[in-house]
């Protein structure tokens, strides 16, 4: 029988798939980290032969299972729903949605005793719930005087139970072992498959265990009489479909084989379902051409606010129209689609889930309704490919150079020979110029600027071609042939040398007394807009961020950043706090306010990525909770590099 604590030290671990240290638990869970030791070492004891607890000096502690069944059943069997607030408002949710797909009302009396808490401080945690379910315009009624059911459209509901129901591999496990024996999920299953197989729409396989599920839920609610409803144009609209014949002839042969029938609505509302599903098949062209100008739409809006131009990726164009047809249907629908990589994609290829933010922003626009961190996962992988095919074009270009030479014409000939000899097809230099007529060049298409003479001796330059300057000796040493390198083939680097034009001791904020995230990021806006580093609307739109996805990143570390920021400095603003509190689904202490300049924006990611690394893979983390010092930071993340 696993102790309180070591529950909540393997839930833990289940919640930090990339580790988390022995020290990052104990601050979790209030105790020292030799406690954490010995509770860890019970704790692989009682899952041996279920789960293996690894310990890695880059790591910390993770968790690796071969049982993920066996393992949910430790968590039902011990389950202990007073973790803390959040835990246990997300518990009240879930118990809250198996009742209601069941229409079994709750008493307010029955919950409180499965928290053992008082009706009062049930309370508490009920507003907490609301605001969960107001997500999906969904209320909690008091159903005929007999208790708590969650009230609103069905397609809501149905959509918010498979939201937090059938979260992950595990939970869908769980919950498929709920419904009666009569809905044969393996018959069920293999209907599915059979008859989309004959249509000739083969379905992924994450599509086809979403489907599985939304039917368990139709099939159950339906046997209720909870049922979808549908206006006439619709219905019409949506026999028009070759799905609606596949759907047709799943519910007859679930009746053939099951004996459980629905009304005809039903089999409208699967069909949407099919529709949105992803499968293996390209769409048609007309549907894709459907799409066409609200990718271009999309484009337009991300070329604005980012400046990075994808109207010629033929490919993510194609891509992101066949892709939308299903995306659409879903957000018109209001259906959940798990993104199982959500998190690689989010911290890994942070640029290109900023993209999908964006460019999501149009189809929220168009359709009234947001689009899921989910969503928005699915098209950030469509921009994470067109960016690695940018890199790729630019790294296979020639590059230009102006060479800057305040000496005589010899050495510049000279130096030029050099240049050319050790960049050969991989530089071309355009010109040779005195310093002072720098000026004057139009540097748009220059992708480098070699200069033998001081960067105080030449004219000033914008931010932006600043950038593209590389002071050199006369005669090139090793040194600067590697810079320039970097400059030819990692444009979009951050170096050491930045550090402190990103990072101000103005900005960094130790030991901060904070109880949310709310009190947090209005803290560290207001400071930025202060300094002049941040506007009102950059300052706006980290809120607007947040909204669309919690910058969250696990390890008690979050990155906010704002969508648009048309601020003219780039400027970080650090904050730690005395102790972690809950941001949304994670406990944070360490916040780092991104706020790069919209000229700058090549450096987001790199900024973003060398963070990260720094942070969570190299457990700069733990430095600042231990030592939350400016200068040690500094010198801390220089050696990183």
């Amino acid at each position: 029988m696993l102790t309180e604590r070591q529950r909540k030290i393997l839930r833990i671990l289940q919640s930090h798939t990339n580790g988390i240290t022995g020290d990052g638990i104990a601050r979790l869970c209030g105790v020292s980290s030799k406690t954490i030791r010995t509770d860890v070492k019970a704790l692989g004891q009682a899952l041996q032969g279920i789960a293996v607890i690894h310990a890695s000096t880059r790591k910390g502690y993770f968790l690796e299972t071969s049982k993920p069944a066996e393992l949910a059943n430790i968590l039902i069997e011990t389950a202990d729903p007073l973790q803390d607030a959040a835990m246990r408002s997300e518990y009240m949710l879930k118990e809250l949605l198996k009742h209601t797909l069941r229409c079994e009302p709750m008493k307010q009396q029955e919950m409180a005793d499965m928290l053992y808490v008082g009706l009062s401080t049930l309370k508490l945690h009920l507003k907490a719930v609301k605001q969960g379910l107001a997500k999906y315009n969904l209320q909690i009624i008091n159903y005929k005087n007999q208790g708590m059911l969650i009230d609103g459209d069905e397609r809501d509901i149905r959509h918010a139970i498979y939201k937090y129901l059938f979260k992950n591999v595990e939970e869908r496990w769980e919950m498929r072992q709920l419904f009666p024996e009569k809905y044969d999920m393996t018959a069920i299953r293999q209907i599915i498959i059979n008859t989309t197989t004959a249509y000739n729409k083969v379905l992924t396989d994450d599509s086809l265990e979403k489907v599985v599920d939304y039917l368990l839920i139709s099939l159950y609610r339906a046997d209720m009489d909870c049922n979808v409803t549908f206006r006439l144009q619709e219905s019409r609209a949506i026999e028009a479909n070759h799905e609606y014949a596949m759907a047709t002839k799943i519910f007859d042969d679930i009746y053939k084989a099951l004996n459980i029938d629905v009304v005809t609505s039903e089999i409208y509302y699967f069909t949407n379902l099919l529709i949105s599903s992803k499968t293996y098949n390209d769409v048609s062209p007309e549907n894709e051409s459907e799409q066409a100008e609200l990718v271009h739409r999309m484009l337009d809006r991300v070329q604005r606010i980012v400046g990075i131009d994808f109207h010629a990726d033929d490919v993510l164009q194609k891509g992101l129209a066949v892709h939308l047809v299903s995306v659409i249907h879903r957000i018109r629908l209001r259906l959940g689609f798990k993104n199982e990589v959500l998190d690689v994609v989010k911290n890994e290829y942070p640029l290109a889930f900023q993209i999908g933010i964006i460019a999501c922003k149009v189809i929220e626009e168009d359709e009234g309704q947001p689009v899921s961190e989910d969503e928005i996962g699915f098209v950030a992988v469509h921009f994470g490919a067109a960016l690695t095919r940018m890199n790729i074009s630019s790294a296979n270009q020639q590059k230009h150079a102006l060479l800057v030479c305040g000496s005589g014409m010899g050495t510049a000939i000279l130096l030029k020979a050099r240049l050319e000899e050790q960049f050969k097809n991989i530089m071309m230099i355009d010109k040779v110029l005195p310093g002072y007529q720098l000026a004057d060049e139009n540097l748009d298409d220059v992708d480098l600027i070699v200069s033998t003479m001081p960067r105080s001796a030449l004219p000033d330059l914008e931010r932006k071609n600043r950038e593209k300057l590389v002071v050199v000796c006369h005669f090139l040493n090793d040194t600067e042939k590697e810079i320039i390198q970097d400059k030819l083939f990692s444009a979009r680097k951050v170096s050491s040398g930045q550090i402190e034009r990103f990072f101000s001791k103005e900005l960094f904020f130790a030991k901060k007394n904070f109880a949310t995230k709310e009190q947090v990021l209005g803290f560290m806006t207001d400071a930025m807009m202060e300094l002049g580093v941040m506007d009102k609307e950059a300052a706006a739109s980290v809120w607007e961020r947040e909204e669309a996805s919690p910058t969250e990143i696990g390890n008690l570390l979050a990155i906010p950043h704002p969508l648009e920021n048309n601020t003219k400095v780039s400027a970080v603003s650090v904050a730690v706090l005395d102790k972690p509190i809950m941001w949304t689904e994670h406990h944070v202490q360490v916040i780092f306010l991104l706020s790069v300049a919209k000229e700058e924006f090549y450096l987001w990611e790199p900024l973003f990525l060398k963070l990260f690394d720094y942070l969570v893979k190299g457990h700069g983390i733990k430095a600042m909770i231990d030592a939350p010092d400016y200068d040690r930071f500094i010198k801390d993340f220089r050696k990183s590099f």
